[in-house]
């Protein structure tokens, strides 16, 4: 392989884990821009860089359906044209990277990142790294849970094929991420196997001991005192989260709701409101212009700072209620399709890397609302594409 090419396959690769790499250079730029623009006219002068037709079909629907939605709302255009120009650079590249040079060498490239950098993370979160808070593992990521999004596809890989090694280095640093959505995670790369009958057997005494121990252990302690510095941080966030589910239909927020579930909570009151007034959606990108419209009708905890009380308006918290806000009707047709092809794939023992970043997805949805993150396109279209190996680099 020429060494242009091994360039192009592990800066391509390394640039997903480069979230939290930024330098100033007249303005802030994100090392994962320079990277990928740099990388994609090396591809487009070394290859042909082609557009794949139902690509061309999906961005010329939302550029469509935006351009609609932005002028009858009046919200400014120009945050259709950046998510647009975003989500395009993104997924072209990717796609073509994929195509040129194979699921299965990039994949195997993220596999060996992935290992190396839960390595060092454990290293940077003992001597203090770049560390989101004291007590959690973000490694080189600029969040927690952003570290174990991306490393759920390299749990469940190293699960499946017994490497316990690797596996059990890259479990530890996911729990000591301390991140509920990691949790999650490491829950569904338990279960989901189990939907094929040849695993149910083997696993389902060891899954019915975990969820039996789980249920009894919130039992317990169920009924404990919530204290910010002393009860237990899981159940007093299932509790607070519990009794202030409610606050998605009133828009009003108790004193004692925690950050990360008023954050959740706030967002799904505002997409709520979108779509009930826009059942097709607002527009891609427009979450944050409508988010402001309707604000003005919530009332946030009073013990927040100002700057905390529209926390997430960008993103929505979540890509399930940003995607919904935007896209409103369309979104619920896009997340069908999701969970069909994610029957297929499980529904083949063939497709590890795709199943794999199936872990990565659900996470997505439920927790970082940005449409192109550098990790996305890279998975999203492993999970979507059967890409034909024959025309891959040999």
């Amino acid at each position: 392989m020429r060494l242009l090419d091994k360039y192009i396959i592990y800066s391509s690769v390394f640039a997903l884990f480069t979230e939290a790499f930024s330098f100033h250079f007249v303005i802030d730029v994100k090392l994962y821009y320079v990277i990928l623009l740099t990388n994609f006219f090396l591809l487009a002068t070394n290859k042909s860089i082609t557009i794949h037709k139902n690509l061309i079909v999906i961005l010329g629907f939302l550029l469509l359906h935006g351009v609609i939605n932005y002028l009858w709302l009046l919200n400014p255009i120009q945050s259709l044209i950046a998510q647009l120009l975003g989500i395009s650079i993104s997924s072209i590249y990717y796609h073509n990277l994929i195509k040129y040079f194979s699921v299965k060498k990039l994949f195997e490239v993220y596999l060996d990142f992935s290992f190396y950098i839960a390595i060092i993370s454990i290293f940077m979160f003992y001597l203090s790294i770049n560390s989101f808070s004291a007590h959690r593992l973000n490694g080189v990521m600029s969040e927690p849970a952003h570290y174990a999004a991306i490393m759920l596809p390299s749990l469940y890989v190293f699960l499946r094929r017994k490497n316990y090694l690797k596996l059990f280095i890259i479990l530890l640093t996911v729990l000591l991420s301390k991140s509920s959505i990691g949790y999650i995670g490491i829950a569904l790369v338990i279960i989901m196997p189990l939907l094929k009958a040849k695993y149910f057997l083997k696993y389902f005494i060891v899954v019915v001991v975990v969820i039996g121990g789980s249920i009894f252990y919130l039992s317990t302690v169920w009924n404990e005192p919530i204290s910010e510095n002393n009860s237990n941080a899981l159940v007093r966030r299932l509790k607070q989260t519990n009794e202030s589910l409610k606050s998605v239909y009133t828009g009003s927020f108790k004193n004692d709701i925690n950050l990360s579930s008023y954050a959740f909570l706030s967002n799904a009151y505002i997409t709520r409101n979108i779509v009930y007034n826009n059942p097709l959606g607002a527009g891609i990108g427009s979450y944050r212009h409508e988010y402001d419209k309707y604000y003005g009708t919530m009332k946030p905890p009073k013990y927040l700072k100002t700057t905390l009380k529209k926390i997430n308006r960008t993103d929505a918290n979540s890509l399930f209620l940003r995607m919904v806000a935007d896209l409103g009707i369309f979104a619920i047709l896009l997340l069908a399709y999701f969970f069909y092809r994610t029957l297929k794939i499980f529904g083949s023992d063939g497709k590890i890397s795709s199943q794999a970043t199936f872990f990565y997805l659900v996470i997505k949805l439920i927790r970082e609302g940005h449409y192109f993150p550098p990790e996305f396109y890279f998975f999203l279209l492993i999970f979507l594409k059967e890409f034909d190996e024959d025309i891959a680099y040999s």
